[in-house]
């Protein structure tokens, strides 16, 4: 466990030293508060309903590969992956260590949205509940995000095939869970109720109307789960060639 905290910390000092970090937070920052706040006072009710909605989940699909494309080429590019891979120390903690380093970034951008549930109280009663649940479903929303960027990112040395390949399957993903699709497959056909299964989307709104359903954690957990197991898998084959 020690060697998996050191890692991410070194991670974390990676990623704040680079200016990807700080325009993933204003990009990120901007567009959720921008979006929701358009339409907020046309509203004229006091919920955040709009806020973890389908925009916030499009902007982790989006914003987030930026994050993780270079997670594995900047260690190619710098020599030290080789350092890494021969280094006694087990590949799951390398790859734990990158998780963590980018879910800190993740908590720190979600931290940086509190003046949203602040600034609502300020017009009307907000229920707090849908909102800490919303911020959980972000959270975990977020973490799966990253685990699915690690591992495509880490199939090749191009930080831009890494962000585009992640753009594209986590875009899919949280598309074809959005009502409007689920309308088009027949949400209660099989193809319809698959798509629901697998897509983020479903589960994430879940969890943002503040419902915490084992079902839904459990997915998340799943799927961060499943692609970190993919991701050290991949980095253990570079190891061995």
């Amino acid at each position: 466990m020690r060697s998996t905290l050191v890692l991410a910390w070194k991670e974390m000092r990676q990623i704040f030293l680079s200016p990807i970090a700080y325009a993933f937070l204003v990009v990120f920052v901007f567009f959720v508060n921008f979006m929701f706040f358009k339409d907020f006072f046309r509203a004229n009710q006091a919920s955040m309903s709009n806020f973890f909605g389908p925009l916030l989940a499009i902007a982790f699909a989006v914003v987030i590969p930026g994050v993780t494309m270079r997670m594995w080429a900047e260690e190619r590019k710098q020599g030290t992956i080789e350092f890494l891979l021969t280094a006694p120390v087990h590949t799951w903690h390398i790859v734990l260590g990158k998780f963590l380093a980018g879910l800190s970034l993740v908590t720190l951008c979600l931290l940086l949205t509190l003046s949203v549930p602040y600034t609502i109280s300020r017009f009307g009663d907000l229920d707090s509940g849908p909102v800490w649940g919303g911020y959980l479903g972000s959270l975990l929303l977020g973490g799966a995000c990253l685990a699915v960027g690690m591992f495509f990112s880490s199939f090749t040395q191009d930080q831009i095939v890494g962000f585009l390949v992640s753009c594209i399957v986590l875009f899919a993903l949280v598309l074809v869970g959005m009502p409007y699709i689920q309308q088009e497959f027949g949400g209660a056909t099989a193809v319809g109720g698959f798509l629901r299964h697998v897509s983020p989307t479903p589960h994430y709104e879940s969890i943002g109307r503040g419902v915490v359903d084992l079902r839904d954690v459990v997915y998340f957990a799943s799927v961060i789960g499943f692609f970190l197991y993919l991701n050290v898998r991949v980095v253990d084959l570079r190891r061995w060639m």
